[in-house]
């Protein structure tokens, strides 16, 4: 554990030293706070277009960062030999596995714990200043549920950058295939939803195949939680069999993702 710890030490002070982690945070920023401007645009249903929007940059963001720099921080590895340097050292691939993504974890949750604080300071200034039925609620405790719902989803999606890194070389197929997977999990429960509602019999096997997809490609819609955000109930309600599922399925999921890629990279020539 303390040579995992010292590795994510180290991926985590390399990325805050990256310019590109922080324009990547200034222009998040700025995205968020010009929400502001885009206000007498709604209707009556303002407070969850502003909700919505500010989960909508974050995730954005996220994406970003995953794609941009968490693919490009593993490829240099593999490009400019680095991971030969570390490897000589008294550190397993598995811990290098492990330690890369611990690092870039706690990149990303801090990048997103910066952007859920100015979402937060804006909406609560925004809400006294525009009319309750405009706004009727908001309540931190669950918005904070939803933040973690997303980075749930966001460390799944790193974890597959770290899966897909581990087996292809270079950057620029792993970006690819990373947003392919990203897009088939979005619309996979669309095509499945779809093959469902025909009444032809013939329909039925595709719909166990596409059912079976659903092991390797997750429907991420079921941590989507943005319009808990306005809801009147309690956390206690919110927080029921219905959200800890989807949030123990996908730390199983990830767990296993992280485990093919300690088999792959303890498997594979770095040569």
């Amino acid at each position: 554990m303390s040579r995992i710890r010292a590795l994510a030490y180290i991926t985590f002070l390399n990325g805050l030293r990256r310019n590109a982690v922080w324009g990547l945070c200034l222009f998040a920023l700025i995205f968020e706070i010009s929400g502001i401007f885009f206000m007498d645009f709604f209707g009556r249903d303002l407070g969850r277009a502003i909700s919505d929007f500010q989960f909508s940059i974050m995730w954005t963001a996220g994406m970003l960062f995953i794609l941009f720099y968490a693919v490009q921080a593993l490829a240099w590895d593999d490009d400019h030999r680095s991971i030969d340097s570390i490897l000589a050292r008294p550190i397993s691939r598995t811990e290098y596995v492990l330690g890369s993504m611990a690092g870039l974890s706690l990149l990303l949750l801090c990048f997103e714990l910066l952007l859920a604080v100015l979402a937060i300071g804006e909406i609560l200034w925004i809400r006294p200043e525009i009319k309750a039925v405009y706004f009727p609620v908001f309540s931190i405790g669950h918005f904070i549920v939803t933040w973690f719902a997303l980075q749930a989803i966001l460390i799944a999606h790193l974890a597959i950058v770290m899966l897909i890194s581990s087996a292809i070389r270079g950057a620029f197929p792993v970006m690819l295939i990373t947003l392919a997977y990203s897009l088939i999990c979005s619309g996979l429960p669309v095509v499945r939803e779809s093959v469902r509602q025909q009444a032809e019999t013939a329909a039925h096997g595709l719909d166990h195949i596409l059912q079976g997809m659903s092991m390797f490609f997750p429907d991420f819609g079921v941590l989507d939680l943005k319009d808990s955000v306005l809801s009147m109930e309690s956390i206690a309600s919110m927080i029921g069999m219905s959200v800890w599922i989807p949030f123990g399925l996908i730390s199983v999921y990830v767990a296993v993702i992280l485990l093919l890629s300690c088999m792959i990279y303890e498997r594979r020539d770095i040569l």
